[in-house]
């Protein structure tokens, strides 16, 4: 194997690892912010219950970036619960809040599970994913700037 494509699995898993931590915090602050502030989150389903998916999101995605397989599928999973759970919405009370929703965690499913033959050649490799993030990176450089 040559290290280009030793390098597009690591940013792979990475880029995924990243994308299920950013989803976790985002539910965090619109779970605060629905508890504290805004009524219109709280009846939308924010709250108590995604203040917990979002720790779990949250705990998957550093999973993945240490490289447990057994995080990845967990990730894949509740994000199969999640699209289904929103598809069931979806049908039973159309509105496009529920469309953009499933739409979101369908693609995210799709991309975890695209990302299990990259986590598996990581593994077979002894490598990690890539755990470089672009925003920390551009916040470090204008700071040194």
């Amino acid at each position: 194997m040559n290290k280009e494509q030793s390098v597009n699995h690591t940013q792979s898993v990475g880029k995924v690892a990243n994308l299920v931590i950013f989803l976790g915090i985002l539910g965090l602050i619109l779970s605060i912010v629905a508890l504290t502030i805004s009524q219109g989150l709280a009846q939308r389903g924010y709250g108590f219950t995604y203040i917990i998916l979002g720790f779990l999101m949250m705990g998957l995605g550093y999973g993945i970036r240490y490289r447990y397989k057994y995080c990845l599928y967990g990730a894949i999973g509740l994000f199969f619960g999640l699209s289904l759970y929103f598809l069931f919405l979806l049908l039973s009370h159309y509105t496009p809040y529920f469309m953009v929703r499933l739409i979101l965690c369908s693609w995210v499913f799709f991309r975890l599970v695209q990302s299990v033959s990259d986590m598996q050649t990581l593994i077979a490799t002894n490598t990690f994913p890539d755990r470089n993030n672009r925003f920390l990176k551009f916040f470090m450089r204008r700071r040194h700037s």
